[in-house]
């Protein structure tokens, strides 16, 4: 069996599990689909025969969930809501943490950053959330909860409706009535409908991006998830960012995109594994 540190990112839509294998510069990858009706058993299975294909004996495990984490457990979790309670997976007798997919993606990101910087992601996938750290430390919130963005209220023509129901891409979905796969191909095939659902999503998005800018002040916005790669989102979302920030508060701060942005969350949920089990103290403040 080869010692291994785990990252395991748990999405709306897929399972990530990246593992860096003690004497080996290339980490394994394997990446499997969840939907609503996930449950812990089935990711449990999944992570078991990850490990026993490969024997791989974790020495650390990090898991990342999108939704809301206290006292190591899943506490609220919109997307995957059969993970509400778990602890998540034990692997050898190595208990995980247990860590917010946005945090997990912060805790990547903040590699090598000054400690001076303010520092915001944001993640767009099935749903949208956020984190930032500022100056060295995470923004908690009085129960370690800041950064649900996607609960934003926006004034809509159909009532006041959370961000996640415009921006998302759980809300493409509904609004066009077609999968991930198809919008796509919509998208390819010149779909003038499809595309103006695409872009007011994406404009939705940008005002999620220049509120944080507003509140914030950060100096840096990094943005990933798999909702930015429909062509069209991520140039609405930019513009509609830029037009709603305050000038001065937008020129100091740089908008990027996250690189490898698939791999973001479950990176940074194996680096606070690892930290954690050394007994590093900076990551406590992201679980």
């Amino acid at each position: 069996m080869t010692p291994s540190t785990v990252g395991i990112d748990i999405g709306g839509t897929k399972l990530l599990m990246i593992a860096q294998r003690t004497g080996h510069d290339e980490p394994l990858i394997r990446r499997l689909a969840t939907g609503a009706a996930t449950t812990p058993d089935a990711i449990e299975a999944a992570v078991q025969r990850f490990l026993t294909e490969h024997q791989l004996t974790p020495c650390s495990m990090g898991v990342a969930v999108p939704g809301l984490v206290e006292d190591g457990r899943v506490a609220v979790c919109d997307v995957l809501p059969k993970l509400i309670g778990w602890r998540g997976p034990v692997a050898n007798d190595t208990p995980p943490l247990l860590v917010n997919d946005i945090r997990g993606a912060l805790a990547a990101e903040a590699r090598g950053l000054p400690d001076s910087a303010t520092v915001v992601v944001l993640l767009c996938g099935t749903a949208v959330g956020s984190a930032c750290l500022h100056q060295g430390r995470v923004v908690r919130g009085c129960r370690g909860w800041a950064g649900e963005i996607g609960y934003l209220p926006v004034p809509t023509p159909r009532g006041i409706l959370r961000l996640d129901d415009l921006a998302g891409g759980a809300a493409i979905v509904r609004a066009t009535g077609l999968g991930p796969t198809q919008v796509h191909a919509a998208l390819s095939a010149g779909d003038a409908a499809v595309r103006q659902t695409v872009e007011a999503a994406g404009e939705s998005f940008g005002l999620a991006i220049a509120t944080l800018v507003n509140i914030l002040n950060p100096d840096t916005v990094r943005t990933a998830g798999g909702t930015l790669g429909y062509p069209g989102y991520w140039d609405a979302a930019l513009a509609t960012a830029r037009t709603h920030s305050l000038p001065e508060l937008w020129a100091s701060c740089t908008v990027d995109r996250i690189k490898d942005p698939e791999l973001v969350v479950a990176r940074g949920a194996l680096r606070l594994a690892a930290a954690a089990a050394d007994g590093a103290g900076w990551a406590e403040q992201y679980v």
